[in-house]
Parts: C-alpha cells; sequence; structure tokens
C-alpha cells in the first residue's frame, strides 16, 4: 500500500471519529441547555431565570475562549481535546447523583449549566486548532465542513430531542443519559491519531514563575499577547479575524428583524416562522454537506468576497414584503426560499474562512489565535442583536433589514480590499515554515 493510501485511511478514520465526537458532544450540549430553560420556566414561571440560562450557557465562552487557545497551544490538544470531553461527562454524572439524591435545585442547574459550557469552550478550541493535526492540507475543507454538519445537526436536534426528553424522561435520568453520551464522546477523542507536534508546539509549557500565581497569569498574559500580536502581524490573519467579527455582527440583525417582520409586520403565524427559521439550518446543513464531497475551493478569498456580496443583498431583499404588497402565502415562501440560501451562503463564506486560517496559521500559534477569533465572534453578537432590538423601537421595521445590508456591503468592500494586500495563503504557510526550520 502506498504512503498517500496510508495517508488517506488515516484521514477518512480521523474524520469518522471526530464527526462522531463532535456530534454527540453539540447534541449534549444542546439538548441539555434546552431541557434546563424548559425546568427553569416550569420550576420558577420567571421569564429571567430562564433569561439566565442562555447567559450562563453563552457568558463562559466568551470569557474563556482567550484562554483556553493559550493552553491548547501550551500542552497536548489531544489531551486537552479528552480531558475536556471527560470533564463533560463528569458534570452531568455529578448533576445526576446530586440531583437524585437531594432533588432538584437552581443551583445545580445553574452551576452544570455554567461547567458544561466551560467544558463545551475547552473542547471547542482545542478541536478547531487540531484540525491540521488530524488530517492531511488537501482534507482541510472536508474536515472543516463535517465539523460545521455535526454542529448543524445539532443544534438542530437538539432541541427536538430535548422536548421528546422532557416529556417523558425525568431530569436525573436526562443527566445520566447525558453522561454516558459524553463518555461515548470521550472514547471517539481518545481513539483519534494525532500527526506528532512540532518541537517549538511540544516544548511550550504554560508556567508560574516560582509556582506562585502572580507567576503564573503573568506567564498566562506574556502567551495571549504573543498570540494576539502575531495575528495581528499577518494582514490576511487579522483581516480574516475582523471580517468574521464585523460578519457575525451584522448577520445578528437577522435574528431580531425576521421573527419581529414575520410575526408583526406581516402577521404570519409562529409556526411558519419556525418553518422559516428551519430553513436556515437546512441550508447550512446541504452547503456543508455539499463541501465535504466537493473538490476544495482553488481561490478561498474569491469565495468570501463572492459569498458576502451575495448574503448583503438576500439581507437588502428581507425589506421587500414590506416594501411591496405580497400575498400571505406569498411573504411565506419568498422567506423560506430566503432563509435557505442564506443558510446555504453562510457556510460558502465560513467555510473559506476556517480553510484559510487553518493553512496560514502557525502550529504553536493556532489555539490562540482560534480562541481570539471565538471570543470576538461570541461577543459581538449579543451586542448586535441589543443594537438592532433597539433600532426596532425606533425606526420603522422595514429599515433595519436595509441598514444590515448596506452594512455588509461596506464590510465586504473594506475586507476585500485589505484582504487584496495580504499574500496568499499558500506564500503565507511557505514564508512560515522556511523561519522554523
Amino acid at each position: 500500500m502506498n504512503i498517500d493510501a496510508i495517508k488517506s485511511r488515516h484521514d477518512n478514520r480521523n474524520i469518522l471519529l471526530f464527526f462522531i465526537g463532535k456530534l454527540v458532544t453539540m447534541l449534549g450540549s444542546s439538548m441539555y441547555t434546552f431541557v434546563i430553560g424548559l425546568y427553569i420556566l416550569k420550576l420558577t414561571g420567571s421569564g429571567g431565570n430562564f433569561a439566565l440560562t442562555i447567559i450562563c450557557g453563552m457568558l463562559p465562552r466568551i470569557l474563556l475562549s482567550p484562554f483556553a487557545g493559550v493552553i491548547a497551544d501550551r500542552m497536548s490538544r489531544r489531551k486537552l481535546l479528552i480531558g475536556s470531553d471527560a470533564a463533560s461527562a463528569l458534570v452531568m454524572l455529578l448533576a445526576f447523583l446530586t440531583t437524585a439524591l437531594a432533588g432538584l435545585s437552581l443551583i445545580t442547574v445553574y452551576t452544570s449549566l455554567i461547567l458544561l459550557s466551560v467544558c463545551s469552550t475547552f473542547y471547542s478550541v482545542s478541536l478547531s486548532s487540531s484540525i491540521m493535526m488530524l488530517v492531511e492540507e488537501n482534507n482541510v475543507q472536508r474536515a472543516s465542513s463535517l465539523n460545521q454538519i455535526s454542529s448543524s445537526i445539532g443544534n438542530i436536534l437538539g432541541p427536538i430531542l430535548g422536548g421528546v426528553l422532557y416529556a417523558f424522561v425525568p431530569l436525573d435520568m436526562f443527566m445520566l443519559f447525558n453522561g454516558l453520551a459524553f463518555m461515548v464522546s470521550t472514547l471517539m477523542g481518545w481513539s483519534l491519531k494525532f500527526k506528532p507536534a512540532s518541537k517549538e508546539n511540544s516544548n511550550q509549557n504554560l508556567h508560574s514563575e516560582g509556582g506562585s500565581l502572580t507567576g503564573f497569569l503573568k506567564s498566562f498574559q506574556l502567551s495571549f499577547v504573543e498570540g494576539f500580536n502575531y495575528a495581528k502581524r499577518s494582514h490576511l490573519i487579522w483581516g480574516m479575524i475582523k471580517l468574521a467579527f464585523w460578519i457575525n455582527f451584522f448577520i445578528s440583525a437577522l435574528n431580531v428583524f425576521l421573527p419581529y417582520i414575520i410575526v408583526e409586520s406581516l402577521k404570519l403565524s409562529s409556526k411558519q416562522y419556525g418553518t422559516i427559521d428551519a430553513m436556515l439550518a437546512a441550508g447550512m446543513l446541504l452547503m456543508s454537506a455539499l463541501l465535504s464531497f466537493r473538490k476544495q475551493l482553488g481561490d478561498p478569498l474569491k469565495s468570501l468576497i463572492q459569498g458576502l456580496t451575495i448574503l448583503s443583498v438576500l439581507l437588502l431583499a428581507m425589506s421587500l414584503p414590506l416594501l411591496i404588497t405580497f400575498a400571505s402565502i406569498g411573504s411565506f415562501v419568498f422567506y423560506m426560499v430566503l432563509m435557505l440560501i442564506v443558510g446555504i451562503i453562510i457556510i460558502y463564506i465560513n467555510i473559506p474562512i476556517q480553510v484559510t486560517l487553518q493553512k496560514t496559521i502557525d502550529e504553536e500559534y493556532r489555539g490562540r489565535v482560534f480562541g481570539i477569533l471565538d471570543t470576538m465572534a461570541s461577543a459581538i453578537a449579543p451586542l448586535g442583536m441589543v443594537l438592532f432590538g433597539l433600532f426596532l423601537d425606533w425606526i420603522p421595521s422595514f429599515y433595519i433589514p436595509i441598514i444590515s445590508g448596506l452594512g455588509l456591503i461596506l464590510v465586504t468592500w473594506i475586507g476585500a480590499h485589505e484582504l487584496r494586500k495580504a499574500p496568499a495563503p499558500a506564500t503565507v504557510a511557505s514564508s512560515q515554515q522556511v523561519s522554523s526550520q
């Protein structure tokens, strides 16, 4: 058997294992967050407590992604991947024992939710920064696409399966099942075969001077700043991060104006809105599946700019049913088609960003860069939703899609101008390899 065939078998095995592991992890986290929200509403009847469950799920990721990135660059990513999944299983099993022995309490619920979000943050960053250590360069797009598929399936099926389990399974048993599922994911991570880490990466350790906490924090700060400066020195990497930041900001408007326009302005039913919203996930899943089989994109930058331009036009088109008279069924079909295409285009944008960053970033900085990207993307979305929500109270709703679309066009134009000044990914990668020898 030749070397290429061996590498292909290795890649296929790793891709299958991490796809199953990521899918189980995403389903477990998504189901738990959904079920816990329902139990909180049933237990307290408080919308504020329900909102707190969402915050507990989001805040650790925003705050800890940079720290997770530093850890991913300073220790074995394989150990971090396995450890974060094993920790998720332990959190669920301890929550099960606590609930079974002492009954359900808000302290148990919120503590388990926060800890699960912490584990998920470390798992996500370690997995994102490990793809180049799991597959060959020509399979990066396929691996990234399947990674996106697992996320999409988890987000789609999580609430559905969670709703079924909520109706038939007691919460303590749900915790037990979830813990067992995370153990399966841990075994998938354990079975992954990583390429040997580079000498530079394997010798880097996060240490504390004299064993003190102050020394540890100083070491962490220096490591983070080093990674941040590395990202800023590259026109391509920093341009991609800024572009992802602003894309998430303007896309967040969709979560605000779409339900308002459909339910309040057009008076469509909640069931019709649910169907329209589901088309976004369907489009993302469809495009992810297509890219997992398609030949790797030859010019990711060109695909990225094309995708952003189309997405800008789609956002602008969201205002048409408010400016032109549509029949009720016409508006429903219009938004269904539009959201399906939006889902397709979002993946058409995301995959080039991921592939370019995977190929461009030096291995010893990959965790920190993806941690920074994760934090910036996660933090801007809630802020965007708040701002666009305030806009809905001040101006007619049809202006919001127009503002969002025009803003994205401006970002695309500025981003394209900046990225074209950067070396191509292959050139950057080659120069980095030469400098590290």
